[in-house]
């Protein structure tokens, strides 16, 4: 069985499912964190400069309150070599926002998890 993580909803599928490269529609990332004391408006005043001076282009990205103090940057990309482009960048988003979080108990900054987009026509 394949198990599939997407923002937080989990799917299973059966072995049989076979997906190359090619098939892949698109791909999601999420990147949860909670920002440092009176530091969530200074955190988003450098995210929206940041999105203005380094553009995603035809790339979704938007932060979305979770309501428990913490947020979550949810990337939409129309391909894996989208998103890849985007990790690659030298001057990567999860860098500018580091300093405005508070890291986790386990020390990481951002609890982060993506993976590629289930094409539903696949199956009908």
């Amino acid at each position: 069985m394949k198990h599939l993580v997407i923002c937080g909803l989990s799917t299973t599928f059966g072995a049989d499912i076979r997906r190359r490269k090619t098939d892949v529609a698109g791909m999601i990332n999420c990147m949860r964190f909670q920002p440092k004391e009176g530091q969530a408006e200074a955190l988003f005043k450098a995210f929206a400069e940041y999105v203005r001076d380094y553009p995603f282009d035809d790339i979704m990205h938007q932060i979305i309150d979770l309501g428990t103090g913490e947020f979550a940057l949810i990337g939409v990309h129309h391909s894996v070599d989208s998103f890849i482009d985007i990790m690659n960048r030298d001057n990567r988003v999860s860098d500018m926002m580091r300093q405005f979080v508070e890291p986790y108990d386990d020390g990481e900054s951002f609890h982060s998890f993506s993976g590629p987009v289930v094409n539903f026509n696949d199956f009908l």
